[in-house]
């Protein structure tokens, strides 16, 4: 008997001595995670939105909150495999995301500016150039090389599309160059500071940014259509959006949800964002139609053109073509079954997500590793900026040729639009032609 409780008490002891661990390691689970757009890097997003991720652990209670700086590219990944759970990116990402995924706008970024009565629910971009560039107008831009984020970045070249469309300008067939750079935007502005490029898009507010940083000198630029917002406390270039919002990803649970939209708007508070140290509050979501719309328009442009029989070689008869097409399709056909079964064979011990994601991309390189020798160099020069009819000097072919092949290659690597068709070869690391 004495034996039978000294066990038991001891095994009361441990449990007791254990129980603190075990509550620590169980709240220690609660944490959300939240995906922020990382335009100026990813070491520059942590250090931005970290005190954010500060007061929302003090704000909500039983959780704490982990910034996870994504990319125009990772973001979808990340959405698609539960790898974030709230997300602050730009409106057009977050108009083209929505497509795919169900996401709750639960606040709009106001963005604090020192010297003004109230903060900023609004931005755009910027169009700029070195002041002895001797480029003062849009109509200077044309036939000049460009730099800018990526198809897929909304204030880093979509509005600046946008603003250029209205002028009766297109980007893509009136610039000799658009030099798509990626993050982050500082790498732009030295571009531009350096001449590799002549002009530049970045979103409103990097350039101040950068001056107060000391990093640049913001009175070596000049800014095109600079007074379109006289009341805008930035340099800006056209018209203004939605500022950024504060998404929901469609599993996060409704307490947690409208928690943390609480203590969003609890930014509003004077005491907060000198308590935290917050460079944004938050307001109620505002509408992004107008954002939906740009958008709208910028994926029509980019959609996969008609083809015709008109591009069938004229020396080419209807029936050799189609047989020549359908040869293609039967040799493509095996190939894939065949890498379908290495890949399958070769990612036997992988775990299931990590397979399926692998097999996507194999496929997708498959893809890509279809094309022929002309469409790989039409693709390379597309990934470059370059518009179809610098395309078309530099090979010495036709700008219908040039439009001929842009179709084939958005028909077979599966990419619908030339931004997705740039944005799969950028992830392959094909951007540059292939081994």
């Amino acid at each position: 008997m004495p034996l039978r409780s000294g066990f038991w008490g001891i095994l009361t002891f441990a449990v007791l001595s254990l129980w603190p661990a075990a509550t620590v390691a169980q709240s220690s689970e609660n944490t959300a995670r939240i995906g922020v757009l990382a335009f100026r890097g990813a070491e520059a997003a942590q250090v931005k939105w970290s005190s954010l991720a500060e007061y929302l652990a003090d704000s909500v209670a039983g959780w704490r909150f982990k910034i996870v700086p994504i990319t125009l590219v990772s973001a979808m990944e990340k959405v698609k495999s539960k790898q974030i759970d709230f997300l602050i990116t730009n409106p057009g990402h977050f108009v083209v995301l929505a497509a795919d995924q169900p996401l709750s706008a639960l606040a709009t970024r106001e963005r604090f500016v020192p010297g003004e009565p109230a903060g900023v629910l609004t931005f755009g971009t910027v169009i700029f150039t070195r002041k002895a560039s001797g480029i003062r107008t849009f109509g200077d831009l044309k036939g000049k090389r460009i730099a800018a984020v990526s198809p897929d970045a909304f204030g880093g070249f979509q509005i600046a599309w946008n603003e250029l469309r209205r002028q009766n300008m297109d980007p893509f067939t009136d610039l000799e160059t658009i030099r798509f750079m990626g993050f982050p935007q500082d790498s732009i502005v030295t571009s531009v500071a350096s001449g590799q490029v002549d002009a530049g898009v970045v979103r409103s507010g990097l350039l101040e940014s950068l001056d107060a940083e000391g990093l640049i000198s913001i009175g070596d630029f000049e800014i095109l259509h600079s007074k379109s917002q006289p009341e805008y406390p930035f340099l800006v270039t056209g018209h203004l959006y939605p500022e950024w919002p504060f998404l929901a990803l469609p599993w996060i649970d409704k307490k947690l949800r409208e928690d943390v939209t609480l203590a969003l708007l609890g930014t509003q508070q004077p005491s907060i964002p000198g308590q935290y140290g917050l460079e944004d509050l938050w307001s109620a979501p505002l509408s992004y139609e107008s954002v939906q719309q740009l958008v709208t328009a910028f994926q029509a442009r980019t959609s996969p053109i008609s083809t015709q029989p008109a591009w069938v070689p004229s020396n080419v008869t209807l029936a050799a073509f189609a047989m020549g097409v359908f040869l293609t399709a039967i040799f493509a056909w095996i190939f894939l079954l065949t890498s379908r079964k290495s890949t399958r064979q070769s990612t036997a011990g992988s775990s299931g997500a990590d397979t399926a994601d692998n097999l996507e991309m194999t496929e997708t390189r498959v893809k890509f590793e279809s094309l022929t020798r002309r469409e790989r160099e039409v693709l390379s020069l597309i990934c470059s900026g370059k518009a179809s009819k610098t395309i078309a000097d530099e090979l010495g072919i036709s700008p219908k040729t040039v439009e001929f092949h842009r179709a084939n290659l958005l028909q077979k690597t599966e990419s619908g639009t030339t931004a997705r068709l740039v944005q799969l070869a950028t992830r392959l690391a094909l951007t540059k032609g292939f081994p």
